[in-house]
């Protein structure tokens, strides 16, 4: 079973920028809302902009963190934002590395019911 349960998730609105940079922002309007686990095939940065989370890695509980504040994600590792505040702003940010899209290594879209 999950480790997040029937979680709504965030709108994202993704840009393109100069020398390959990608900036993704996930808007979590609502307290509970949840960005999956995912993971990359390279380091990247996110930066939480607005509000506060729980950050997950490889599914366990890292840390509760607080706007403004940088969070360093590395390769292959799976994460997830839960937003503990209303009106929580999240940015991903990484280097293309000559691609057309951030490569991702695996993504989980949550569904599971608690039982």
């Amino acid at each position: 079973m999950s480790l997040f349960h029937k979680v709504e998730q965030p709108p994202v609105v993704e840009w393109v920028m100069p020398d390959g940079v990608f900036i993704k922002q996930m808007w979590m309007k609502k307290k509970g809302h949840l960005v999956p686990q995912h993971a990359h095939a390279y380091d990247h940065a996110s930066m939480l902009a607005k509000g506060s989370v729980s950050l997950f890695k490889d599914g366990v509980f890292v840390s509760n963190l607080f706007a403004p504040k940088p969070i360093m994600i590395e390769k292959g590792v799976t994460h997830a934002f839960l937003a503990l505040e209303d009106d929580t702003i999240v940015y991903c940010i990484h280097n293309l590395h000559g691609a057309d899209a951030v490569k991702v290594l695996e993504e989980h879209q949550l569904v599971d019911e608690v039982g």
